[in-house]
């Protein structure tokens, strides 16, 4: 199984993922010289023999819908800006300096030719205005309780520090590191001469990994995760692989070194994400992920895409949180979503 962890405040669960659906099977195409045939009234069709489904056209509502969320090749960006400080800038939460992110995050996606619907890119940025709101300390004017600065006895202003949770729009890692999951402990991970690679955790359970990303156990009854608390064994501390952790990182926070390997097989990356977990905070790398998992439903989207809520004049934000962690906070997600869809929709040149 793979877990997913959100890093968001007040998160406090993880979402088991199955294994992803297959897709559904295409219609199967007649024979050559033969047409499809229906069945008669009365009769059933027999064998493979059955009747095409009928091809529904667009409806006026979903033609329309395709116009208007229609990307463009660039977004204006003082629009973007102004946008983003009228939807979000009485925010407690509000942080100037997540501008300059966010406009990459844009960047990314104007360069990412799958991406077409404005309602993708939208629910990308609420996604990451979400999973990467963290913990800032801050200095800041301690004021009296009119609300006037105070100050020390030689006329300065006395200041103090304070954490609190701002927007960042950037690749953040876990709050916490996953402290008290079955992940959070490091394992030790050996590049292996033949493109695979061995991980060994701490209870002294070991895999090999493929460079397609894909685990088999090497130890008897091997189950990958330990619990938070165990103690490494023998195995563990002889085994001379590289320690390393494998909380959440990103945009949508990857967890468990199984989801890295996966996932950076399926970026065309080999295992180079589980052998270094950190370049998952590279910001071109963590919207790769986003983006993939995202439009395909591989990987942490657990078979869920774009498509299946996003389709024609469908728009459907608080489902959409499925691909990512379920409903958890569904519909704050969905609300922040339809701000980010205003922001782009008046940014379009």
């Amino acid at each position: 199984m793979a877990h997913f962890r959100t890093a968001h405040p007040g998160h406090t669960r993880s979402l088991v993922q199955q294994s992803a659906p297959g897709h559904r099977p295409a219609p199967a195409r007649p024979q050559h010289g033969r047409a499809p045939v229906t069945a008669v009234a009365g009769r059933k069709a027999k064998g493979r023999h059955r009747a095409a489904p009928a091809v529904v056209p667009p409806s006026a509502a979903d033609i329309a819908a395709l116009a208007t969320y229609a990307r463009p090749t660039a977004f204006d960006r003082i629009k973007l800006r102004e946008g983003f400080l009228t939807q979000f800038g009485n925010s407690q939460r509000f942080d100037s300096t997540a501008i300059p992110p966010l406009e990459q995050l844009v960047g990314f996606m104007e360069a990412d030719s799958s991406i077409a619907d404005i309602r993708w890119m939208a629910y990308m940025l609420a996604t990451a205005y979400w999973e990467t709101t963290s913990l800032k300390k801050e200095t800041v004017p301690t004021l009296d309780k009119k609300g006037q600065p105070l100050r020390d006895k030689k006329g300065q202003p006395l200041v103090h520090s304070r954490q609190r949770w701002a927007i960042t729009m950037a690749p953040v890692e876990e709050v916490g590191h996953g402290a008290g999951r079955n992940y959070f402990l490091p394992v030790k991970v050996k590049a292996l001469p033949g493109g695979e690679a061995r991980v060994t955790e701490q209870d002294g359970d070991q895999f090999t990994v493929s460079a397609k990303g894909l685990q088999t156990a090497i130890s008897k009854g091997a189950r990958m995760g330990a619990a938070a608390t165990q103690k490494a064994v023998k195995t563990y501390a002889d085994d001379d692989g590289t320690e390393l952790s494998y909380f959440g990182r990103g945009y949508v926070q990857l967890t468990w070194w199984s989801n890295y390997a996966r996932a950076s097989a399926q970026l065309g990356l080999g295992l180079q994400l589980l052998l270094d977990p950190a370049q998952v905070l590279q910001p071109a790398i963590a919207y790769q992920l986003m983006a993939h998992g995202m439009r395909t439903g591989e990987g942490f989207a657990n078979g869920r895409k774009f498509s299946n809520y996003f389709n024609g004049a469908k728009t459907d934000y608080v489902k959409a949180r499925a691909m990512v962690n379920g409903s958890d906070h569904a519909a704050d997600i969905a609300a922040i979503a339809r701000q980010f869809e205003i922001i782009l929709l008046a940014a379009k040149p």
